[in-house]
């Protein structure tokens, strides 16, 4: 009868050892487990960080390339200004000769026309 209760005793004794290591193995996984979902979510996050920053790359080289363009632009814009104050500046040298030529155009035109209004008055002179 002794011996009996004793086993018995064991047994529930070894019974609740298993329960508590089963319990222990079973914390532990779920403890992995949630570690393991803890990860995932860290290399997602990384992931998305990831392709965030390759959007900003991509929309980047969009933006340089565009101020390239720009550049492009203001350049040829400059060489255009440039080519039309050459052509300005002749233009005006242009008048200036044109000017002159007129100036002394009207001189000549004056001088004639003084030496023929002073014929004129002396052919009448002499007329009367």
């Amino acid at each position: 009868g002794g011996g009996d209760a004793e086993v018995d005793e064991n047994q529930r004794l070894l019974e609740r050892e298993r329960d508590i290591e089963f319990m222990q193995v079973e914390n532990d996984l779920q403890f992995s487990a949630a570690v393991i979902v803890e990860r995932e979510q860290g290399i997602r996050e990384i992931e998305k960080s990831v392709h965030d920053v390759n959007d900003i790359f991509r929309d980047l080289a969009v933006l340089i390339g565009d101020q390239g363009n720009m550049l492009d632009d203001i350049e040829a814009g400059i060489v255009n200004t440039g080519q039309h104050t050459d052509t300005a500046n002749s233009e005006l040298k242009k008048a200036a000769a044109n000017k002159k030529k007129a100036r002394r155009t009207m001189c000549c035109i004056t001088v004639v026309m003084l030496l023929v209004g002073t014929l004129i008055i002396l052919i009448l002179t002499k007329a009367i």
